[in-house]
Formats: structure tokens, sequence, C-alpha cells
């Protein structure tokens, strides 16, 4: 018991990430972290993705187009018969679903206790945008986010696999190289995004994204950190299991997983969607 003791100890100070966590968790002398409880929370963010693609085709159901009630309309595609529909209460609940699903992930991040509440409405969350998105688009986006879906799969098992084989070893000047890349993108992205509403700066940017190959290039860039990313959760994982921590961790590990899952799905569906564009120009 000592020895486990002082070899969560030797881990947690070795570590700042997980030094910062001790402080935020409540921790439990009895239970430790495992393998199986990182599991079973990790299929539990799953099932709250899909509850909130189930509350979701429940409300696009519930409100009929009507004259009254819809708050945009548009056509998509070549075919001027094509118009999409938007109601108001549906917007509603996108608009909520978006907010929830920006909040939620930064005070799961600076308040670790909050993870089996905020982790659980993050998922459901982007569950509803997906779903949403999905009947709202048909043709345009269903495919692409079913293919999404299938490629993001296909990439977490091929890493979750090379890791757990030891082909691929997780350094920790490798963890910094890939933190440090993550940051960057995120950063970067975040630039982007703030000089999109700057006058000159607008116009720069909107010529950036209108060059198709620069754009590509950039979101396949993306997809690769966050391939990479995995293998930095799968370490932590594993760290944290061996390292003994208290099982509350559970919730931290596997919400990092499933919101690291999520951010590779999206820039995964990005790159495809632009592909697609590309292809039709």
């Amino acid at each position: 018991m000592q020895s486990n003791e002082k070899k969560s100890s030797y881990f947690l100070s070795e570590n700042p990430i997980l030094r910062r966590l001790k402080k935020n968790v409540v921790s439990d002398t009895t239970t430790t972290c495992s393998y199986k409880g990182i599991f079973a929370k990790l299929v539990f963010f799953v099932l709250m993705i899909g509850a909130g693609i189930a509350l979701s085709l429940i409300v696009k159901a519930s409100f009929q187009a009507t004259a009254e009630n819809i708050a945009f309309a548009f056509t998509i595609g070549k075919d001027s018969e094509n118009i999409v529909y938007i109601t108001k209460g549906e917007m509603v609940g996108v608009v909520i679903a978006g907010i929830v699903s920006i909040v939620a992930p930064l005070l799961a991040t600076f308040i670790v206790r909050t993870i089996p509440v905020t982790g659980t409405l993050f998922c459901a969350a982007i569950g509803y945008i997906l779903a949403w998105a999905a009947a709202t688009f048909g043709n345009q986006l269903l495919g692409p986010i079913l293919l999404a879906l299938v490629i993001t799969l296909i990439i977490v098992f091929t890493m979750g696999f090379l890791y757990g084989m030891g082909i691929i070893k997780v350094s920790q000047k490798f963890k910094t190289f890939i933190l440090t890349a993550m940051i960057t993108v995120c950063l970067g992205s975040l630039l982007v995004f703030v000089g999109s509403f700057i006058p000159g700066l607008s116009t720069i940017i909107a010529q950036l994204r209108a060059n198709a190959g620069l754009s590509i290039a950039l979101s396949a860039i993306m997809v690769v950190v966050g391939t990479l990313f995995l293998l930095v959760d799968f370490e932590t994982i594993r760290e944290s299991v061996e390292g003994g921590l208290p099982k509350n961790y559970e919730w931290y590990a596997s919400f990092g997983l499933a919101f690291s899952v999520i951010w590779l799905y999206f820039k995964v569906l990005d790159l495809i969607l632009k592909i697609l564009g590309s292809s039709k120009n």
C-alpha cells in the first residue's frame, strides 16, 4: 500500500496538470482509477450523445413549418425548389445547444469536479446539433456526417491498437510537442475567427479561405494533430490507472478522451466538406 501511494505521489508531482487536478478532485482512499471505470464512463458519454440525438429529432418533429413560426427559409444546392425551413422553436434549441457546447467544456477544464454534469451536457449538446443538421440539410450533410463518423472510428481504433501493442511510444517530448501543436491550432483558429470581424483583416482571411488547396491543407493538418493527440489521451489514461489516482479521476480521463474524439470528428467532417466543395467548383 505504501509503495502504491509513493508511486502515485511521484507521478502527480512530475505531472503539473495532474498535480493541479489533485487539488480539485475529492480523493477516495478506498478506490482508485481503473480501466473498467474509465470505459464505463466513456460509454455513458456516448449514450448522452445518443440522448441528444433523440431529443433533437423529437424537437424537430414537434415544430412544423408554418408561416407564423418560420425563422429562416433558404434554398440549398442548385435546385431552387429545394427549400429549407427552420422554425423558431428548433432555432432556439440549436442556439442553446451551441452555447452549451462552448461553455460546458470550459467549465469542465477549470472546474474539474463539474465534469459529470458539464461533460454530460456537452455530449448531449453535440448529439443535438449533429442530429439537427442531418435532419435539416438532409442529402447535403447526412452522407458526410456518416462518412466522418466511420473515418473517425477507424482512426480511433487504429491509434488505440498501435498504442496498445506498443508500436507507438508516447514520450514526454512527444506529449509536449503535441500539446504545443494543439494549443497553436486552437489559438490560430481563434485569431482567424476574431480577425474575420476586423476591417482589413477580414478581406485577407476571406481570400485565404477562398483558396481551396490551402483550406484543405490546413484542415488536414488539424486532423493529423487531433489524431496524434489521441495518443496523449491514451497515455494519460494509462498513467492515471498505474499512478493510482482516485476513482474521481475516471470522469476526467474519460471526458478527455471523449472530447478529443468529438473534436477529431468535427475536423474530419470539416475536411470532407471542404474536399466535396472543392470538387464541385
